[in-house]
């Protein structure tokens, strides 16, 4: 598929959702770096982090050994001290320990009147979208976007990079939705993929839409890496393929 009909691209963004869960990575700022991503993170809104909501990763293999859930389930148990020490263990960044300390502190004394003078020392911040829009053909996700994102989870661990893919949506839509609220599953895609009673015109237009192109070979994203994207492109696509398949066989390549 040829690049005229493209005007720009999709990037990831992050919505606040009760009982929805993300990894991410903390980076340690001062007030006028703070200022300068403001300016660089235009479209964005930041927002404060409750510190409670805040837990340091633990590859599931560690979990596992200790017959620990994937994500924290509360912090009223054993497992929720045990956890800590475990992810504690493993956190070389200074800052980066006060602050899952103190969110620790703060999950366990969230009924004691000192918690608040014991924590609220500390800001975490994140930049949401001011409005959420899907990818779309005109607006697509473009791969060596994707394999940034990547090489920074993969940095991380292979366990980091999986959640990040285990929790992420949006990777193809029918182009025809709102667009606001809508997220891919694969349950969509397997039903325009299953209904016989499509018509011919609709099966064409199906076909032919996609919110995802493979640019690898020239990249779009400015901070492409394209020897990165030659090298680890293969892995990239076996972990996606783990999570998304189906999006992932509706990706096109970008002339």
């Amino acid at each position: 598929d040829g690049r005229d009909h493209i005007r720009g691209w999709t990037p990831m963004g992050v919505r606040f959702r009760q009982g929805a869960k993300c990894n991410g990575v903390l980076i340690h700022v001062d007030d006028e770096e703070l200022m300068r991503f403001d300016v660089r993170e235009a479209g964005y809104v930041r927002q404060r982090i409750d510190l409670a909501d805040i837990h340091c990763h633990i590859d599931s293999e560690k979990l596992m050994d200790e017959s620990l859930p994937l994500w924290p389930v509360s912090d009223d148990d054993n497992s929720s001290s045990l956890r800590e020490q475990i992810a504690l263990k493993n956190v070389k960044c200074s800052e980066c320990r006060v602050v899952f300390e103190k969110a620790y502190a703060k999950r366990k004394q969230s009924g004691c009147s000192t918690s608040t003078s014991l924590v609220e020392d500390i800001s975490v911040w994140v930049y949401v979208q001011s409005e959420n829009f899907p990818a779309e053909r005109d607006f697509p996700i473009t791969q060596s976007y994707i394999d940034i994102i990547m090489r920074g989870c993969l940095s991380i661990s292979h366990d980091f990079a999986r959640r990040f893919l285990e929790t992420t949506h949006g990777w193809w839509h029918d182009g025809q939705m709102d667009g606001n609220e809508h997220e891919t599953n694969t349950t969509q895609i397997l039903d325009y993929e299953s209904k016989a009673e499509i018509g011919s015109i609709e099966k064409q237009r199906l076909e032919k839409h996609h919110t995802w192109v493979n640019d690898r070979h020239d990249p779009m994203y400015v901070r492409a890496d394209s020897e990165y994207s030659l090298e680890k492109g293969k892995e990239i696509d076996e972990l996606i393929k783990q999570h998304h398949p189906h999006a992932l066989q509706r990706r096109v390549m970008s002339m």
